[in-house]
């Protein structure tokens, strides 16, 4: 069976097709599937590939933001180690991710991996003052 039949929006994200995430956004699918190897959300596997403006298409089109993958890595602490060209339209849209993550409440810098995995055990995350 074929994987991206499976989980649309992963697939269409693992392969950088843009325009089938903003269909499938629309239509609120696949926002919060889970990659069965690392539980990473469509979200997260895009910003671990710098694919910042898909980020910035699932964060508009209601993607938690809070989401974590089984290793306690988020989008936000991504935006910290993206490789990206800093000044490219893709940093921008990094840039704007950012801005979009403080504006529901995000803490910057985010804490680290240990430090999520941590507060969700403890049902402190995501954090109780944060806009959901």
């Amino acid at each position: 069976m074929n994987k991206k039949n499976v989980m649309p929006m992963l697939g269409a994200v693992m392969y950088s097709e843009t325009e089938e995430v903003r269909r499938l956004a629309r239509q609120g699918i696949g926002l919060e599937e889970r990659d069965p190897a690392n539980q990473a959300t469509p979200m997260i596997t895009a910003s671990d590939t710098d694919q910042w403006p898909v980020v910035e298409i699932l964060i508009d089109h209601g993607a938690d933001i809070w989401a974590h993958d089984r290793f306690g890595i988020t989008t936000a602490q991504r935006t910290f180690k993206s490789r990206i060209l800093r000044g490219s339209d893709e940093d921008k849209a990094r840039l704007r991710v950012i801005e979009k993550l403080k504006a529901r409440g995000y803490p910057f810098p985010p804490p680290a991996p240990e430090q999520v995995l941590a507060l969700d055990k403890a049902g402190q995350w995501p954090p109780q003052e944060a806009a959901r």
